[in-house]
């Protein structure tokens, strides 16, 4: 028999196996911190015994903190696997579609986004955004060489180990339209987010605002593009990208606009 009633139409939002537990998420949250600022002390210690050879050129405490992270988050990984099997943390190389060329893309988007969100006031007075990358050549080389490694470290750590973790520990997914994520994406994106609290005692609030705001919404992207890869590649590519194309405009234009 053939029914003739419409069919009922697909909500907007959608919330399917999810199970709900406090204490991965702390733990997540404490070990995001843990392994950002641990990552930095070393680096601290690295920079400051040897500033009469590096004279103040802080890219060369970016670069050290980026490579204990990135070293740090690989480790943790290393442990998850052994102590949570299912947990997958994408640390592979795709096996079919990279994503690579539409990350590429999607990072200088994201790089103008931020540019404009950050720096809105400077560009429209057609002057100088203040800054606090050196003017320096080889330190404004230091710093992109920073940006686009970011994501070595912070997604290694954010996408690879703490959502591959929480998928398992906090499980379930939520659409929102076309958007079909695990909730942990959602979760560690806000956790993206907090990672960069600083950005309210140094920066101008609607800067440090609108950072909460676009690192949330980045978070998701990253684990869109890290699900329909397979891998931490795309979002790696897209993350750095994402910060290089920012900084570079921004010394480009403290270049033009001097």
């Amino acid at each position: 028999m053939t029914s003739l009633s419409p069919a009922s139409p697909r909500p907007t939002v959608a919330l399917s196996g999810f199970r709900f537990r406090l204490w991965p998420i702390l733990f997540a949250a404490l070990l995001m911190e843990g392994l950002l600022e641990l990552g930095r002390v070393p680096a601290r210690a690295i920079y400051r015994a040897g500033e009469t050879l590096w004279t103040d050129h802080v890219s060369v405490f970016l670069l050290f903190a980026i490579a204990f992270q990135a070293l740090l988050g690989l480790v943790a990984i290393l442990i998850m696997r052994r102590l949570l099997p299912a947990a997958d943390d994408h640390l592979r190389w795709p096996s079919g579609r990279s994503y690579a060329g539409l990350a590429f893309l999607i990072g200088i988007a994201m790089g103008l986004v931020m540019l404009v969100a950050d720096y809105w006031p400077a560009i429209a007075a057609q002057t100088a955004p203040d800054m606090s990358y050196s003017k320096y050549p080889l330190d404004s080389a230091g710093y992109l060489l920073g940006m686009i490694t970011t994501g070595l470290a912070e997604e290694t750590i954010f996408r690879g180990l703490l959502v591959g973790m929480l998928v398992v520990l906090v499980p379930g997914r939520l659409r929102i339209g076309a958007l079909d994520l695990p909730v942990a994406a959602y979760i560690v994106a806000l956790m993206f987010g907090v990672a960069h609290w600083k950005s309210f005692t140094v920066d101008p609030f609607y800067q440090a605002m609108a950072q909460q705001i676009y690192a949330f919404a980045w978070g998701l992207i990253y684990v869109w593009l890290m699900e329909r890869s397979r891998s931490l590649l795309a979002p790696m590519v897209a993350h750095g990208m994402g910060n290089f194309t920012e900084v570079a405009i921004v010394i480009a234009l403290n270049a033009m606009w001097v």
